[in-house]
């Protein structure tokens, strides 16, 4: 310990921690803070008010953002958010001499899930369909950030498969066999 506070007093500098997180986590975590933003300050959809009775003035119209407009599906965007930007931290926090948590798959899954969802939601049926009139700017872009969390999980996954493994000691009966070979 004391030989630790000499070197950081002689001006040592601790080699620099090595944080593990890659480009496609990156992505997904990129696309998870647009898409949470514009969840909630981007216009989803327009949205037919109640005709005046007197029927002086048309329908007042309003629009509605993902939050209030997706009732259901909310809490999957939310999820997937959720699961981009856990992945970003969790792999940043560990150890460069542990094992790596494998998050690819789930991040992946959420945000193809997600979009596939958004797809239904914006381009075929739209929620609330007698109240609901049209898309906004928002929902195609909530929809392009989806699918940027699904395209940022597989290309994680992508990633790891092209990792080289670490290659570590041999299996004990393999060094068994090969001690007895050259002792026979």
């Amino acid at each position: 310990m004391a030989s630790a506070e000499v070197r950081h007093e002689a001006g040592e500098a601790e080699p620099p921690r090595v944080v593990r997180v890659h480009r496609g986590e990156l992505v997904s975590a990129a696309s998870a803070l647009a898409l949470i933003v514009s969840m909630f300050a981007l216009k989803w959809y327009g949205v037919a008010g109640v005709p005046d009775p007197s029927a002086a003035r048309p329908a007042v119209s309003s629009t509605e953002d993902a939050w209030n407009g997706l009732t259901v599906t909310r809490w999957l965007m939310l999820a997937a958010i959720i699961a981009a930007l856990g992945s970003v931290i969790l792999h940043a926090s560990q150890r460069a001499h542990g094992s790596k948590t494998d998050t690819s798959r789930v991040v992946c899954t959420l945000g193809v899930v997600t979009a596939c969802a958004l797809v239904y939601q914006v381009l075929i049926e739209l929620p609330a369909a007698g109240k609901v009139i049209d898309q906004k700017l928002g929902a195609f872009a909530g929809l392009l950030w989806a699918l940027g969390i699904a395209l940022g999980g597989y290309e994680s996954i992508r990633e790891q498969r092209s990792r080289p493994r670490a290659v570590g000691p041999r299996p004990r009966r393999r060094a068994a066999l090969v001690s007895r070979r050259s002792a026979g």
